[in-house]
Formats: structure tokens, C-alpha cells, sequence
């Protein structure tokens, strides 16, 4: 006989309610559908980082490409020793006028306002690295600590030159960002007598330009992240450290995501820190993701500025 009595409260209650195995199934679903989704995450976030660091880089060419067509000279990687970087030259080209009229161009680093060391453009950090505002823990010299940057320009290679030439103010050299040359940018009591003169123009960049590096990312050690000295990590308007705003490339000189702590003395390597690729700024004004595995003579060939080699665009 048919039972057409109602069902209880009781009876819906049980018919309702998850048992112990039905629970954990759910909860082994949901843990594996997130442990699926979290690296697609951390994608997505990466390749957003790493669009952002390509447009900071893309904001710096067009930063060198107005101030090369004004002053008709590429900026040099400190005018003078202890005196100020290119990227403080080329503030007023990143919508930065106000912030550059606070600093003393033609003063050394260590007499500017240390508030005014503490800022600068957003252009400045790649986000996969660090956070904006990011500053240096100590300077070498006892001068104020500063903003620090992960961009530098390109000082050359290593072909030919020894020691620190790079980073001289009287040597050859074959990079594009170099120190500027000391009589082009004489001093007196402490101060320039006239802008920062660089040494070189786009006429200069035999090469082509396409084929040249104007700037890089910085191979930065991860425990000395901020340092200044052979980390080469301090602040990046100070120019009595020349590795902190420039970089080096070419034989025995590779891309590095993490150098093992190279101390002073040693010279400094570009690389980035995405995914095995170094961002990289050419002359052009064209912006590159290159692995870090490229061919040293192929890098050097893309660090030098006169060298005559042939190479193609995407050999790397």
C-alpha cells in the first residue's frame, strides 16, 4: 500500500545534510581546481609586470631621444665623480620639470636636498623586482641613502678595455652611457661650470641603432638588494658609484638573474628579473626581451657601439 503521509522535518534534515566522504570530496576538489588556477594567477600577474617594466623602459627612449634632439648629445652616466646620473638629466622628459628643478644639476650628489634623493618617476623600478619608493640601505661614502632604480645604461664590454675604463673620464671606451669625458665637464669649487656633457650622439652609434643597447635591466644579487659598492644596487643618482647606473655586457660578462655576490672590485652585469629574460632599451628606441642564456658574442655585439659586427634582430 502507498504511503502519501508527508515527509518529516527529520527525514528532509538527513536527506539534506553533506556525510563526512561527500564533504572531504568537495574540499579535495575545490584544493586541487586552486592549486590549478594559482600558477595561471601568478602568470597573469607576471606578464603584467613584465608589459609594465617594457613601457618604463619605452618611456626612457623617448626620454633620450627628446634630450638627444635638445642638447644634441646622449647624456653621459655621471658628468663628473660624486656628481649626479643620466636619469636625473632626463627627468624633465618624464613629465618630472618640478622634481628636476629641485636638484642642483651642477651640484655634486652629497650637496643635494637629501628629501629630494628620496624621490623620482615610477619609470624608474621594474615591479617584478620591487615596490616603488624602494631606497638604498646605506652609500658607500657616508652620503645620503637615495632612491634606487633597476634600469642602467649601457657602459660597454668587454673587448679591449681593462680594468675600470669604463668608468673613466679620460679612456676610449665603447659603450653609449658612459662617464663623461673631464674636459667637456670641467669642475671648480666643487661645482660643474656647465651642464652634464655626454660624449656621444646618435651619429656616433655606428653600429645602428637598432642593433645597439642604450639601456638595460641590473643584474642585482637578491641578498644585497639596495647596497651600493660591488653590489652595485645603491642609489641611483649617485655618481660616486658608476656600477649603480651602468651596466657591462660581452665575453666573460653573460646576463645574470641572481649573481652570486661579486663584492668590490668586480664588474657589473646586466640581467632581469622575469623569467630567464633581461629587458633591454636599444637605441631606437625599440624595446627587446632577451634570454639569458644569449650567445656572449652576440651580446657583446649588441654593447658595443662602433664594433662593426653583424647582427640580426631576434639572433638571440
Amino acid at each position: 500500500m502507498k504511503n502519501n503521509s508527508p515527509p518529516t522535518a527529520s527525514s528532509l534534515q538527513s536527506r539534506s545534510a553533506f556525510t563526512l566522504v561527500e564533504l572531504l570530496v568537495v574540499i579535495a576538489i575545490i584544493s586541487v581546481l586552486m592549486g590549478l588556477l594559482l600558477p595561471a594567477v601568478q602568470m597573469a600577474r607576471e606578464a603584467a609586470r613584465r608589459t609594465q617594466c617594457q613601457n618604463n623602459l619605452k618611456q626612457w627612449g623617448l626620454a633620450f631621444q627628446q634630450y638627444e634632439g635638445s642638447f644634441k648629445d646622449i647624456p653621459p652616466a655621471r658628468a663628473a665623480d660624486g656628481f649626479l646620473t643620466w636619469p636625473v638629466t632626463l627627468l624633465p622628459y618624464l613629465e618630472q620639470r618640478a622634481l628636476y628643478d629641485r636638484f642642483d644639476i651642477r651640484a655634486r650628489y652629497d650637496a643635494q636636498d637629501p628629501e629630494v634623493l628620496r624621490q623620482g618617476p615610477p619609470e624608474l623600478i621594474c615591479p617584478t623586482r620591487r615596490s616603488q619608493g624602494a631606497l638604498s640601505r646605506y652609500e658607500s661614502a657616508g652620503e645620503p641613502i637615495g632612491l634606487v632604480g633597476d634600469y642602467a645604461g649601457n657602459g660597454g664590454t668587454s673587448f679591449s678595455f681593462v680594468g675600470d675604463a669604463w668608468s673613466s673620464f679620460d679612456m676610449e671606451v665603447d659603450g653609449v652611457i658612459n662617464s663623461g669625458l673631464s674636459a667637456m665637464n670641467p669642475v671648480s669649487g666643487n661645482r660643474l661650470l656647465g651642464r652634464p656633457k655626454g660624449r656621444f650622439r646618435f651619429a656616433n652609434i655606428r653600429d645602428g641603432l637598432s642593433n645597439t643597447v642604450m639601456v638595460g635591466e641590473k643584474a642585482v644579487a637578491r641578498d644585497y638588494m639596495g647596497e651600493p659598492g660591488g653590489w652595485g644596487d645603491g642609489a641611483m643618482y649617485n655618481g660616486e658609484e658608476p656600477g649603480t647606473a651602468v651596466r657591462l655586457g660581452g665575453l666573460g660578462l653573460g646576463l645574470e638573474a641572481n649573481p652570486s655576490a661579486p663584492g668590490p672590485g668586480t664588474l657589473p652585469v646586466f640581467g632581469g628579473p622575469h623569467n630567464k629574460l633581461c629587458m633591454f632599451l636599444f637605441c631606437d628606441g625599440s624595446v627587446q626581451s632577451i634570454p639569458h642564456e644569449i650567445d656572449q658574442f652576440v651580446l657583446a655585439a649588441i654593447c658595443s657601439r662602433a664594433g662593426r659586427e653583424v647582427v640580426t634582430v631576434g639572433e638571440w
